[in-house]
């Protein structure tokens, strides 16, 4: 049933370095009709033994088409941004700026009130043992009188006819020319200003009468000058009423024991009168209370008692006396002054 091959020989020629070889080479030829007449009878058969499919027929979804992802540039506005959409009028009320203050307004408004009560509760609680602010102290009562609590009361402002010996920046240098006036028999005080002290050997009730002693002392060959020293008004701790009443009399007090002695060193002559006046205005205060009130009543009851004496014997050593008692008032007035603001 099949052809035989037929093989055909044929004779090559090469050519090498110029010399001509011959080739032998078997040619094999097929026979292609054969072939085709075998390849038509296994598609007939194929043909026939063919087997018909049946699929259960089910439902495809479409497949969405395929698009292209937007670009970087493309997805940034706020429109693409995939978020849940609410309603335009809850999102103007609840916006994230307005929701934000609200809950920081609730917040500080409740830390606010819960500090508040925490400090009233401090303040007010009897059992806390704290207090934020300075409670006045309690006084046992002495013999059935119950005593005040410290209060703050005006010390009217002062001023006096002085006669200065001197100013000096060290309270030494001042103590060396005090001495060497008292050593002559004039009383003296010095006192501290602004770092400086301030030497006074004279006082009186007006700057004329002051200015008349200063003519005096020049003439002696002293270096003095009159000059009015004045002490402004201030605030200091009191322990009464009583304490707070009797201060506000006390400038007039020194005023008129100052004019008392110098009208006894230039007439010699006191007002008896005035002195009785000025012993009823003392003995309003019975001399307890704060240290300050205690000394200058101590220094002004001193004075009267030394015009006193002068007025009974002329005793120039008790007007020196009462002149010393009234400088060293004016030194204790401007100190409290200086020192004991509230």
């Amino acid at each position: 049933m099949g052809r035989k091959k037929r093989q055909v020989k044929k004779e090559m020629k090469l050519k090498i370095n110029g010399e001509e070889q011959s080739l032998k080479e078997d040619v094999v030829i097929k026979d292609w009709s054969k072939a085709q007449k075998e390849s038509a009878a296994a598609e007939e058969k194929i043909d026939s033994d063919e087997f018909e499919w049946i699929l259960p027929e089910k439902s495809v979804k479409d497949i969405p088409e395929f698009q292209a992802a937007p670009s970087m540039t493309e997805s940034i506005g706020p429109e693409k941004n995939s978020k849940i959409n609410f309603p335009k009028s809850l999102r103007n009320r609840f916006s994230p700026n307005k929701k934000g203050l609200f809950i920081s307004t609730i917040l500080a408004v409740a830390i606010g009130l819960g500090f508040g009560l925490f400090i009233l509760k401090l303040v007010v609680n009897p059992e806390s043992g704290i207090s934020l602010t300075d409670a006045a102290p309690t006084v046992a009562p002495n013999d059935g009188k119950g005593q005040e609590a410290a209060m703050a009361a005006t010390m009217p402002g002062l001023s006096a006819a002085v006669v200065q010996g001197g100013v000096f920046s060290t309270e030494d240098a001042a103590k060396s020319i005090s001495d060497e006036f008292s050593s002559q028999g004039f009383p003296t005080v010095s006192v501290n200003v602004d770092e400086q002290s301030f030497l006074f050997i004279g006082i009186a009730d007006e700057l004329a009468m002051a200015k008349t002693w200063a003519d005096d002392y020049e003439t002696r060959g002293m270096d003095v000058y009159a000059k009015e020293f004045i002490i402004p008004e201030n605030q200091i701790q009191v322990d009464s009423k009583a304490e707070a009443e009797w201060l506000k009399e006390v400038p007039a007090l020194f005023g008129t024991l100052a004019k008392e002695a110098a009208n006894a060193r230039g007439s010699g002559t006191i007002n008896e009168q005035a002195l009785a006046d000025a012993e009823k205005t003392l003995n309003k205060y019975e001399g307890s209370g704060k240290e300050v009130s205690v000394d200058l009543k101590k220094q002004l009851n001193d004075a009267l008692k030394q015009l006193s004496t002068f007025s009974s014997s002329g005793d120039q050593a008790s007007l020196t006396e009462a002149q010393q008692s009234l400088l060293n008032f004016l030194k204790s007035y401007h100190d409290a002054s200086k020192g004991s603001s509230v």
